[in-house]
C-alpha cells in the first residue's frame, strides 16, 4: 500500500482532488454501512430468542431477513445522508436500478461469487462435522480418529475458484460469457446435486471417511464452476451494459452477491443441526436450475433478448 500511495501517482485523479477531502467523503461513506450493520447486528440479537425464528425455516429466513435489513438501510442512509459532491455520483449511478438486465445479472451473479465465496466459509466446516465425528456402540458422539484433517484440504476450494476464474474470462471471450455459464450451470447443477445425495449416504455411515474423495471432488468441481461464473458473468456485464455503466452494475451486483459468505454457511449450520445437511444443496441446487433458465431465456435461447453477451 505504501509502495502504490508512492508510485501509482500516474492513475487518474478522482474525487476532490485533496487527500483530505477525499478521505473524509471515504469514511462518510464508510461509517453509513457500518451503521446499517450495526443495526443489522442489533437486529440478530434481538431476535435470537423469537419462537417465529426457532424453526430450521425461520433461521434460514432471519438470515435472509438480516441481509435485508442491511443492505435497504445502506441504500436508504447513502442516498439521503451521503455528502454533496459523492452524492451526484450516487444519483448518476443510480440508473442502473432501472435497468431490468442490472437485477438478472444480480441474480446470477449471486449464484456465481455467492455461492463461491459462501462455499468458502462452509467448506472447512463441513469436513469437520461430516467427517470428524462418528457413534459410539451407544450411540454417543465421539471424535472420529480416521477423519481428514480440516486444515489439509481447506484451503483448496477457494484456490482452485481463484485459479479457474481468469480462465473463465478467456473462455467467454472466446464463445460468450451466457454460454460459458450456461455449460457451468450445468455442471454446477449436477454436482451440488451429486453433493446432497452423497452427504446424506455419509450420515449414514459408521465410517464416513470413506466418502470423503468423492465429497472433496464434487466440492471442487463446484467451486471450478463458481470460480469460472465469476470470469464470465463479468464479461457479460461489461458487453450487455455501456461503458459508464457497467462498471456500476459490477460493484452493485458483488456488493450482493458477497452476502453468500454469511447466508450460504448459516444455511448449512441450520441444516446441519436438523441433520440434514443435504437440504441445503437440493436448495442451492433448485436456485442453480432457476438461474438456468433466466440466462438461456435472455442470453442464449435462439431469438433471445440480448444474444451474443
Amino acid at each position: 500500500a505504501i509502495l502504490a500511495y508512492f508510485w501509482m501517482n500516474n492513475q487518474p485523479t478522482h474525487g476532490e482532488k485533496t487527500t483530505l477531502l477525499n478521505l473524509k467523503n471515504f469514511w462518510w461513506m464508510e461509517l453509513v454501512g457500518i451503521f446499517a450493520s450495526f443495526l443489522a447486528v442489533l437486529t440478530l440479537i434481538y431476535t435470537r430468542d423469537d419462537a417465529a425464528f426457532q424453526s430450521s425455516g425461520g433461521k434460514i429466513g432471519r438470515n435472509f431477513m438480516l441481509v435485508l435489513i442491511a443492505a435497504v438501510i445502506e441504500h436508504i442512509f447513502m442516498w439521503f445522508l451521503t455528502p454533496a459532491s459523492p452524492k451526484e455520483r450516487v444519483r448518476t449511478q443510480a440508473v442502473i436500478f432501472r435497468e431490468k438486465h442490472n437485477w438478472i445479472m444480480t441474480f446470477l451473479y449471486i449464484m456465481c461469487f455467492g455461492s463461491f465465496i459462501g462455499y468458502s466459509g462452509a467448506f472447512p466446516k463441513l469436513i469437520q462435522d461430516l467427517f470428524g465425528y462418528i457413534k459410539d456402540e451407544d450411540g454417543n458422539e465421539i471424535t472420529n480418529p480416521n477423519a481428514p484433517n480440516v486444515f489439509n484440504f481447506a484451503w483448496m476450494g477457494a484456490a482452485v475458484g481463484s485459479l479457474i476464474r481468469p480462465i473463465g474470462g478467456v473462455l467467454s471471450d472466446k464463445f460468450g460469457g451466457a454460454k460459458v455459464t450456461m455449460a457451468a450451470i450445468i455442471v454446477c447443477t449436477a454436482a451440488a446435486m451429486g453433493q446432497a445425495v452423497l452427504v446424506q449416504q455419509t450420515r449414514q455411515l459408521d465410517q464416513p471417511e470413506k466418502n470423503f474423495g468423492l465429497f472433496l471432488f464434487l466440492f471442487l468441481v463446484l467451486f471450478l464452476c463458481t470460480g469460472t461464473m465469476n470470469g464470465s458473468t463479468f464479461r457479460t456485464i461489461g458487453v450487455l451494459f455501456e461503458p459508464e455503466i457497467s462498471g456500476p452494475v459490477l460493484g452493485w451486483s458483488s456488493a450482493i452477491a458477497s452476502y453468500g459468505a454469511f447466508v450460504i454457511p448459516a444455511m448449512f449450520g441450520v441444516s446441519m443441526a436438523a441433520d440434514k445437511p443435504e437440504t441445503t444443496f437440493w436448495a442451492l441446487s433448485g436456485y442453480y436450475v432457476a438461474c438456468g433458465v433466466v440466462n438461456f431465456w435472455y442470453y442464449v435461447r435462439p431469438g433471445c433478448e440480448k444474444p451474443g453477451v
